[in-house]
């Protein structure tokens, strides 16, 4: 089975989700690998405010708790770069919600753009505590109106939040500003309902929301199991 980041057979295509740790990233990428900037282009600020605490969420909630840095890219409607309960998680993905890492996400998104699925791609430089927040900007063209993006939750088995193929230009007008509570996603490529690390391999690489036992976390179907809390959120603003 393929899978890497992969042509849909419809036009519509999933955006990012987001999870933490690691220390191969890099700084900022926007506005440096553009594949196409002419025509109608502008400029985004996505802003993620990460609201996970320990008194909202505090069950086993770790004392190293952060996300790793936001990882995504502008792109057209003819790729999945991630979709729940469907496309595989791809091995880049799998790097960024098992450790934080994004260099082999950034890969993948480096080869669709070298295929023209993909236009600027973003990368944070450091993993900030939670709570606490993370800001970057990115181009859009007319021909590459998406953005998706990633973050993992940390320390945790694979768990991510994310934005997927968000729409910023809605009949031929650009959107000014949207906001997304977050959910927290499981990557599917590993076991375990702890915060931590270290867990064994398993899962069918499937995305869904994360629901573990009540005594290991606070979470159903991706926020928090009695008061609906969320990990976070995103804000997408127009420049």
């Amino acid at each position: 089975m393929n899978y890497q980041l992969s042509k849909p057979l419809t036009a519509a295509a999933m955006a990012l989700a987001l999870v933490a740790c690691g220390s191969d990233s890099s700084s900022s990428t926007t506005g440096e690998n553009n594949v196409n900037i002419s025509g109608d282009t502008q400029t985004y600020r996505i802003t993620f405010e990460q609201t996970w605490n320990r008194t909202d969420f505090p069950t086993n909630f770790p004392s190293s708790a952060h996300f790793s840095p936001l990882i995504g890219a502008s792109h057209s409607s003819q790729i999945i770069i991630w979709r729940p309960n469907d496309q595989p998680t791809s091995p880049g993905m799998e790097v960024v919600a098992e450790t934080g890492g994004t260099s082999s996400f950034r890969q993948e998104l480096q080869t669709a753009q070298g295929n023209g699925y993909v236009n600027d791609i973003f990368v944070n430089g450091s993993a900030p505590r939670s709570p606490g927040s993370q800001t970057q900007t990115f181009v859009i063209t007319e021909q590459f109106p998406l953005v998706s993006a990633i973050s993992m939750l940390a320390p945790s088995p694979d768990w991510f939040v994310g934005v997927r193929d968000v729409n910023l230009r809605v009949n031929g007008e650009w959107v000014e500003r949207l906001v997304f509570d977050l959910r927290l996603y499981d990557a599917g490529t590993e076991s375990g309902e702890r915060f931590s690390l270290s867990n064994p391999a398993g899962g069918d690489r499937t995305i869904t929301l994360v629901t573990t036992d009540s005594a290991d976390t606070d979470f159903a179907n991706g926020v928090h199991r009695s008061s609906g809390e969320f990990v976070g959120r995103m804000i997408i603003e127009r420049q």
